[in-house]
């Protein structure tokens, strides 16, 4: 074992974040297998929409890996994310972001003050963070959130665009560049909601044009379990949201 893994060990524990076995050949949190996994399944990233790209689907390993990135105080989770999938492997994202203008902005979800302290960090930063990197972007703080709402996961399709609606507001340069793509950036799609909302807090008048990257895309139907998830990690680890 290296120096880097005894020291990733030491700090992060020897449990695999994916099926939890215990195990001397993490990466730093993924066993092979698992890794082997989260690498498959990025080979085909998801397009909920025309303008949306999302690295994974939701399954049970991305959804420990997320939650571990919200709620685990592990925000490495995000950059290692983007590494195994198909943006930093050569593939189907890559494909996509092809055909988009550069330069690149990354504007991540903005994290409401109060969940700022209590993480430490805002998950969508870290995400952003990743994909410029992969990029050669970079990051762009050009949104802030308004207002304190209760979680997304619970919620219809209906009811998120109302929890966000007019959640956030927009704080751009003096001036804008001229050229390029801006991309919204969240750990994970569903309705499209909160992203949308961060969209039109820019302007409709907002002279480039405007996409979103997220890690994970969520069936809708599939959003109660992930609550309930949610709740399940919460609870364990008195995080709140």
């Amino acid at each position: 074992m290296d120096f880097t893994r005894r020291i990733a060990n030491f700090l992060f524990g020897m449990e695999c974040l994916g099926c939890g076995s215990s195990s001397e050949r993490l990466d730093p949190w993924l066993c092979p297998a698992c890794r082997d996994s989260l690498v498959n399944g990025g080979k085909e990233p998801k397009f909920p929409g025309g303008d949306v790209l999302s690295l994974y689907p939701m399954v049970p390993l991305t959804r420990r890996l997320v939650h571990a990135l919200k709620y685990g105080s592990i925000p490495g989770v995000a950059s290692y994310m983007v590494r195994q999938s198909s943006l930093s492997r050569g593939g189907d994202a890559v494909e996509f972001l092809s055909q988009f203008a550069r330069p690149f902005f990354f504007v991540p979800v903005p994290l409401h003050g109060a969940r700022y302290r209590e993480r430490g960090y805002n998950q969508a930063e870290k995400i952003a963070a990743a994909f410029a990197g992969a990029t050669g972007g970079r990051v762009c703080r050009w949104l802030w959130r308004k207002n304190f709402h209760v979680s997304q996961t619970k919620l219809s399709k209906s009811q998120r665009a109302w929890n966000v609606a007019g959640a956030f507001g927009a704080k751009l340069p003096a001036e804008l560049p001229p050229r390029g793509t801006v991309f919204i950036v969240d750990d994970v799609f569903t309705t499209g909601a909160t992203t949308s909302a961060c969209a039109s807090a820019l302007g409709h008048d907002f002279p480039l044009p405007v996409k979103v990257c997220t890690l994970i895309y969520d069936e809708p139907a599939t959003a109660a379990m992930d609550f309930v998830a949610d709740c399940r990690m919460e609870w364990d680890g008195n995080y709140g949201d």
